[in-house]
């Protein structure tokens, strides 16, 4: 399976190319860089810095392009199942590439900018957890 690929400008902020990408089944959690603090866990408030994708290409949302990290608690019901799923058991620090089918984001409704049905493209860093 070939994912999207994501650089990065000088300040962090990622960019992707969807180039030979082939849209995967299921959820899928890729390890750009594992980082090398505490394992997150259910519950805690996360800080991260993410900007998400629809798998078209279009952006749709970006603590970069708003300049500040966000925080929130990580648990299911409070955000969608595939950012539960996927940074959960990650340890903070890591950087992450999740590619969140319609079953596990949004579903089959649609919600602000993104269409029902979408498969949604998520780098994720995470900054903290407590």
């Amino acid at each position: 399976m070939s994912l999207p690929t994501i650089t990065r400008d000088a300040a962090g902020a990622p960019s992707i190319d969807f180039s030979g990408a082939e849209m995967p089944e299921g959820l899928v959690v890729e390890v750009l860089n594992a980082g090398a603090g505490p394992v997150v866990v259910e519950g805690q408030h996360i800080t991260v810095h993410y900007s998400g994708w629809l798998w078209d290409g279009a952006k749709f949302d970006s603590s970069w392009d708003r300049g500040a990290a966000i925080d929130f608690p990580i648990a299911y019901g409070a955000l969608i199942d595939g950012w539960v799923d996927g940074i959960v058991g990650q340890p903070v620090g890591s950087q992450l590439l999740l590619v969140v089918p319609p079953e596990s984001g949004y579903g089959f409704r649609p919600m602000g900018p993104i269409p029902a049905g979408s498969t949604l493209v998520f780098v994720v860093d995470v900054i903290a957890a407590q």
